[in-house]
């Protein structure tokens, strides 16, 4: 449904429901900010529009009544100037969402911060299998990023964001409130992420699910999990270049740990060999201290030709 506003004296829109329930969310605009969608009679504050209500409702201003403005002739959206009244409300509105502008982080943003948390979250668990010498099994896959879930939603529950989002600059909070998360809220947002988004980093899963979150989010303003956990990310902080150039450093860092650790972890070597001998062999020769394998199962050397008699 398009909806429309009231801004800066001009109409400005249309925009989807979670597009502005993110601009009310981030100080753009407020639940009195004139409002107008299909159905509607005429203009009416954001929380009143029958497609707001149930959103906005909780964000009701206590002062009701104060600077009210007046409401134009029932008719659709229109770009001409509004009542100085109306320009008057705009501009206080305005000003006092200036005081903390805050805006949406940008897919590329975002992806950055969701690429460092798994690789880190990679590095330590494949450092924990490697340090308890767990046998590295096609079970053990399926439950590699379990515990990533849990791990994510604790850090929104107690920091409001996870460590890629805090390098990033972005942090978590649950629509309306402003307010950190509940942990069970934290809980199914981390879950849907991993699932709906991250498509249980299962290959080529992940990038369907991956294209679709990014489609979506460019279209609608706002990732499925979000809109169902009512939760918004919001960039407070700009993330420069140098911001880009350490996450890198990071996640290449944390992809060479993994794989090494991985790579010592016992029945990986092993499983690579039956899949794939020559990449195991070369596997081997660039790293010496790897343990050897099973008896009976080492290639056979290849013998020099022999001479023509």
């Amino acid at each position: 449904m398009d909806i429309y506003w009231i801004k800066d004296k001009q109409q400005r829109g249309p925009a989807t429901v979670p597009d502005v329930i993110a601009l009310v969310q981030m100080g753009e605009l407020t639940p009195d900010t004139l409002g107008w969608h299909a159905g509607c009679k005429g203009w009416a504050p954001l929380r009143e529009l029958p497609a707001l209500t149930d959103f906005l409702g909780e964000l009701h201003n206590k002062s009701k009544g104060q600077d009210n403005p007046q409401e134009p002739a029932a008719a659709p959206p229109s770009p001409q100037p509004q009542a100085l009244q109306i320009e008057l409300t705009l501009q206080k509105q305005q000003a006092e969402g200036l005081q903390g502008v805050v805006s949406l982080p940008r897919p590329l943003t975002r992806l950055a911060a969701r690429l460092i948390d798994s690789s880190l979250y990679a590095a330590l668990a494949a450092g924990v299998i490697c340090y308890t010498g767990m046998s590295f099994t096609d079970m053990l896959l399926p439950l590699f990023w379990a515990p990533m879930i849990v791990a994510e939603a604790l850090f929104l529950y107690f920091k409001g964001a996870t460590p890629g989002k805090m390098l990033m600059g972005i942090t978590l909070s649950s629509f309306g409130s402003g307010q950190p998360m509940t942990f069970s809220r934290a809980f199914f947002r981390s879950l849907s992420v991993n699932l709906i988004g991250m498509g249980c980093y299962l290959f080529p899963v992940c990038l369907v699910t991956m294209g679709i979150s990014y489609f979506l989010l460019n279209r609608r303003g706002i990732t499925m999990w979000d809109a169902q956990s009512f939760t918004l990310p919001l960039q407070r902080r700009r993330a420069g270049l140098r911001h880009f150039a350490l996450a890198f450093i990071i996640i290449y860092a944390a992809m060479q740990l993994t794989g090494y650790a991985l790579l010592m972890t016992p029945g990986t070597i092993e499983m690579i060999e039956k899949t794939m001998p020559d990449a195991a062999t070369s596997i081997r020769s660039s790293f010496p201290n790897l343990p050897p394998p099973p008896p009976g199962t080492e290639p056979a050397t290849k013998q020099a030709p022999q001479p023509l008699q």
